[in-house]
């Protein structure tokens, strides 16, 4: 039964948040009010505690005793998250200068070549792939404005 309380504790916080995000407005597709990411993201946290909760209910009681717990808290694990927290804090440094498009590109780059050791070819096209992405959805499409950066981009 201790499975089922993260999943219920981050639908509790997520429905709190959610009905926060609510409250500042949310707009519309083509005109995003300050709440609209917030809410969003938190009904995809909803949905995703929904799920778990809902497969760790379906699960059968014998099947959990049989397995062996899993080691969660490793060396190498703390490593990737302090890679993930310095790689983003860089990332907010560099966006003033950088701009946008070519920090998210350095950005992705890290996390799919150093952090989660992809082959060079693979992460920088899916580092390219996805910073086109994000500045299509984002710049072009949303029309936020980010840094442009000393190259104008």
């Amino acid at each position: 039964m201790r499975r089922i309380a993260p999943p219920a504790a981050l639908l509790a916080v997520s429905l709190l948040m959610g009905w926060f995000a609510h409250r500042l407005g949310l707009g519309s597709i083509t005109r995003p009010g300050p709440g609209f990411f917030p809410f969003w993201t938190c009904f995809g946290l909803a949905a995703t505690s929904v799920y778990l909760m809902t497969r760790y209910l379906r699960q059968n009681p014998e099947d959990e005793a049989s397995t062996e717990p899993e080691a969660v808290f490793t060396l190498a694990g703390y490593r990737r998250v302090l890679s993930v927290m310095a790689g983003t804090a860089i990332f907010g440094l560099l966006l003033e200068v950088s701009g946008f498009l070519a920090t998210t590109f350095i950005f992705m780059a890290f996390c799919w070549l150093v952090i989660d050791r992809q082959s060079l070819l693979r992460g920088l096209l899916i580092s390219a792939a996805a910073s086109a992405a994000a500045f299509v959805l984002f710049v072009k499409l949303l029309n936020v404005h980010f840094p442009r950066g000393l190259l104008g981009f």
